[in-house]
């Protein structure tokens, strides 16, 4: 039977009829999947597109690495890595033989080869290093063991400017005395 109760309470609606079904939506990638996860921390390595790449600890990699994303070295890897605008990162139980070309480094674990970034290298206390480093900022915390050099100005020129001779007075006074052609300019000047 029919109420005229809750006609008055719920508003009379024409049910819309959809075109066509609409996608299920996949949640988003800076949305944890499930309320209960807890969402991964953010790390000093992560890029904007939020990516990063792993080589676990029984994997061994031969050759040159280049990509578009973060890096975490846990096993080994002999060549060349080339993520000169992303971070590679060598874990604790990372082998390095390489040389690194990155945006950022960061090192627990050995690393044999020069490694370069355009912004900073941090060698932690459980790193070790055999090569040169080279970036703005360098970072070797107390007990990592390091042999190399460091290049932290990296932009500069690799032979310095020559300096400009200095300029001499010209020898009119007597005897061609440099002394005392400057103080008979200076005479001349001030008589003037």
């Amino acid at each position: 039977m029919w109420k005229r109760e809750n006609e008055t309470t719920t508003p009379a609606t024409t049910p819309a009829i959809p075109s066509s079904p609409s996608p299920r939506r996949e949640p988003e990638a800076s949305s944890p999947a499930r309320p209960s996860e807890p969402a991964p921390a953010p790390t000093p390595a992560a890029t904007a597109s939020g990516g990063r790449a792993l080589i676990g600890p029984a994997t061994t990699v031969r050759g040159e690495i280049s990509g578009e994303e973060d890096l975490l070295v846990e096993g080994r890897v002999e060549g060349k890595i080339s993520l000169r605008q992303n971070a590679v990162t060598v874990g604790s139980k990372g082998r390095v033989a390489a040389e690194v070309h990155a945006r950022a480094v960061l090192i627990d674990g050995e690393v044999e080869g020069n490694l370069t970034a355009e912004e900073q290298i941090v060698v932690r206390k459980s790193g070790r290093v055999s090569g040169d480093l080279t970036a703005p900022r360098v970072t070797i915390e107390d007990g990592a063991r390091f042999k190399g050099s460091i290049d932290m100005d990296p932009k500069r020129a690799s032979t310095p400017a020559p300096m400009p001779a200095p300029q001499r007075p010209s020898s009119t006074a007597k005897g061609g005395d440099p002394l005392a052609a400057s103080l008979a300019a200076v005479k001349t000047s001030a008589n003037g």
